[in-house]
């Protein structure tokens, strides 16, 4: 009998909370690989409104103050 009730609690207790850990811990990684695809947006459009580096050089070899990116 005592066997059995080990085998209970094992099966209904432990195991349980096991699963969850392991889907928790799932998660959290998938939400860690999603951030590292995740870039802002405003920066980029701001910094492509300014320029890139090579149109930067070829606005200061055509004397012009800005490029319409």
């Amino acid at each position: 009998m005592l066997v059995e009730f080990y085998i209970l609690v094992i099966l209904f207790c432990v195991f349980p909370v096991f699963l969850v850990s392991l889907d928790y811990l799932n998660k959290n990684a998938e939400l860690n690989r999603d951030s590292y695809s995740v870039f802002d947006f405003d920066k980029f459009v701001k910094r492509k409104e300014e320029g890139d580096d090579v149109d930067v050089d070829i606005a200061k070899l055509l004397d012009i103050e800005k490029i319409a990116a």
